[in-house]
């Protein structure tokens, strides 16, 4: 595979680890009956409260609701751009081995750079490492996950098969 081949696959098995993310902590926000409460707990915590310092009745929640939306839409596109490089990056550091191995690679992966690139860019920003109510047990599993389908997608577009198709 050459590199511009391998960047791309490895971008796209990145967002689809993005994806993976959202997606578990969309399921653990409804089991626990609220809803975006942890893309909200995230942005909050990256780019400060939403909300005016003044009471405007419904102007003031409709501001609110619309400054929370482009909070939102702005962390989600840093969260993809963010699996996209790690993906870009795990096309190149991971092998090609068995499917187990690939998988297990992904998942060492995924805790290390996934959670090293999470904790990290909250330092480098000045913002709370430990957030209030994203536990780092939640983040570790989702980053595991994250780099287990970042192996798996790999593995799969790197099998012999996929060459043949």
């Amino acid at each position: 595979m050459r590199f511009y081949q391998r960047a791309t696959v490895g971008a796209e098995a990145g967002l689809m680890a993005g994806a993976a993310v959202i997606l578990l902590f969309l399921v653990q926000d409804v089991v626990q009956l609220a809803p975006l409460a942890t893309p909200e707990a995230l942005a909050t915590s990256l780019f400060g409260p939403a909300g005016f310092q003044y009471d405007m009745g419904v102007l003031s929640q409709a501001g609110a609701v619309a400054a929370f939306g482009v909070r939102l839409i702005s962390y989600t596109f840093l969260h993809f751009l963010a699996f996209a490089a790690l993906g870009m990056i795990g096309a190149f550091a991971l092998s090609n081995a068995s499917w187990a191995a690939s998988l297990m690679g992904g998942g060492a992966y995924g805790l290390t750079a996934c959670t090293a690139v999470f904790y990290g860019s909250r330092l480098v920003m000045d913002t709370p490492v430990l957030l209030e109510g994203v536990g780092l047990p939640a983040i570790l599993v989702a980053n595991t996950v994250a780099g287990v389908v970042i192996g798996g997608g790999l593995h799969l577009v790197r099998s012999p098969d996929a060459e043949e198709g």
